[in-house]
C-alpha cells in the first residue's frame, strides 16, 4: 500500500460558480506546488475540461482522475470518477441535462479551457441545472463504465444526499465529507463506508486544503477507484 495526497473534489473554471483562473494550467500548477499526487476536476453536469487538466497533468506528474459532479432529478450531488476519459465520455453520453440556457451575467462565465489556458469556448447550457436521472439510477450507469459513484459532501445540506434523501442508501461503498467535517462525524461514518475528505474547491487558494492522506494500492486513476469500491 501506497499512501498519497489527493483532492478529488475540484471545479474548473467551466463550473459557473468557479473563478475563471480556475484553469487547468492554474490548477495543476497549484496542485503540484501544493504537493497533490492525484486529484480530480469534477466540474458540475459537464466535462470539457477534463481532458485538458489530464494534459497538464501529465506534465507536471499529477494524476488527475475523469470526474464530473452530477446533480440528480433530486439536486444530490454526485461525484462520478472513472479510471479512463473514455469511460468518462461514455457515461457522460449516456446522460440528458435540462435545457435551460446559461445567463452569465446572473450565473457566471461557463469557460472551456485548452490545456494551452486559451479560452476556446464558452459552455451555453446551464450546468447549475440537473440531470434528467434520478439518484438510484447514477450507480447503475457510472459502473456499466466502469466507475465509482460517490455521495458529495454528505455532511452538509447543501444539496447532500442525507440532507435530502435522509440517509446515504447502502449500496454505496464510499462517501465524501467536506473539509470543515468534525471527526465524530466522520467516525460514524467510516463504519460503513470509504471516505474521502476534499476541498470541492472552486478558488485556486483552495485546492488541497484538506492535506488528506489515503492508502491506496496503486498510485493511478486504477488505484483510487479500487480503494472506493471498498477493494
Amino acid at each position: 500500500m501506497t499512501k498519497i495526497l489527493y483532492d478529488l473534489h475540484i471545479h474548473s473554471a467551466l463550473s459557473p460558480c468557479a473563478d475563471n483562473d480556475m484553469t487547468p494550467v492554474n490548477i495543476g500548477a497549484m496542485s503540484s506546488a501544493k504537493g497533490l499526487q492525484i486529484i480530480a476536476v469534477a466540474d458540475h453536469n459537464a466535462i470539457a475540461n477534463v481532458a485538458a487538466a489530464r494534459e497538464v497533468g501529465e506534465a507536471l506528474d499529477v494524476i488527475v482522475v475523469p470526474a464530473v459532479e452530477l446533480q440528480t432529478q433530486e439536486d444530490v450531488h454526485i461525484l462520478c470518477l472513472f479510471e479512463t476519459f473514455e469511460n468518462l465520455q461514455g457515461f457522460f453520453d449516456e446522460v440528458s441535462f435540462k435545457d435551460l440556457k446559461n445567463r452569465e451575467e446572473i450565473f457566471g462565465e461557463q469557460l472551456i479551457v485548452s490545456s494551452d489556458d486559451e479560452v476556446i469556448g464558452r459552455e451555453e447550457r446551464l450546468l447549475l441545472a440537473g440531470a434528467n436521472l434520478s439518484e438510484p439510477d447514477v450507480k447503475p450507469l457510472v459502473e456499466k463504465h466502469g466507475g465509482v459513484a460517490v455521495p458529495a459532501h454528505v455532511n452538509r445540506d447543501a444539496n447532500g444526499i442525507v440532507a435530502i434523501l435522509g440517509d446515504v442508501p447502502d449500496y454505496y461503498t464510499a462517501v465524501e465529507l467536506s473539509s470543515d467535517c468534525d471527526e465524530e462525524t466522520a467516525a460514524t461514518y467510516a463504519k460503513k463506508y470509504r471516505l474521502i475528505f476534499d476541498s470541492d474547491s472552486h478558488t485556486l487558494s483552495d485546492i488541497g486544503k484538506t492535506q488528506r492522506y489515503l492508502e491506496i494500492n496503486e498510485i493511478s486513476e486504477r488505484g483510487i477507484l479500487s480503494y472506493l469500491r471498498g477493494e
